[in-house]
């Protein structure tokens, strides 16, 4: 990852990561500590992003949301499928509230905490913002996200990437 994406995850450089943070992202029991991988279908051991949600142990009904796309999948719908899939196993799991803190020129974080198909509140504080999500219920979900339009990937021929403007809806079988 470039330096610049490692800072909009960790809000500074990050050469390494130590022990304890190694043990905080793999410590994972899909109850109060859920993450989601994305894989290159065609080189499986390659990941293209992870999204990550923490339940709030005084609140548990919210929980502190994470996400990391690598540079070269940014811009084709990695982002948006992780936070569509972190959103879904959130609501499942009782979380009615994702949060987040990004710097306040990370745009594209901003952007996934929209696509998960709730009410958004930006609080901008200088240098970093802070985002609340209310979640919709799993009845709503469908409904709000056929809604939100803004799930299709982007052009990105500057890195080599391109994909459709468009994407036609599958019905389900």
């Amino acid at each position: 990852m470039s330096s610049e994406t490692i800072r909009n995850r960790y809000f500074m450089p990050k050469p390494q990561l130590s022990p304890s943070d190694l043990r905080y992202l793999t410590d994972v029991d899909f109850v109060d500590h859920v993450a989601v991988v994305a894989i290159d279908p065609r080189r499986p051991e390659a990941i293209l992003g992870v999204a990550r949600w923490i339940r709030d142990p005084a609140r548990p009904d919210r929980a502190e949301a994470a996400f990391v796309v690598v540079d070269r999948a940014q811009g084709t719908g990695v982002g948006s499928a992780l936070a569509i899939a972190l959103t879904d196993l959130a609501i499942a799991r009782g979380v009615t509230t994702l949060t987040g803190s990004m710097l306040s020129d990370n745009r594209q974080s901003e952007g996934m905490f929209r696509r998960m198909g709730g009410e958004l509140t930006v609080h901008r504080q200088g240098i970093t913002n802070e985002v609340v999500t209310t979640l919709p219920r799993a009845e709503d979900r469908l409904r709000r996200l056929a809604h939100n339009r803004r799930m299709r990937p982007r052009r990105r021929s500057d890195h080599g990437v391109r994909r459709p403007a468009h994407v036609a809806p599958r019905a389900a079988a």
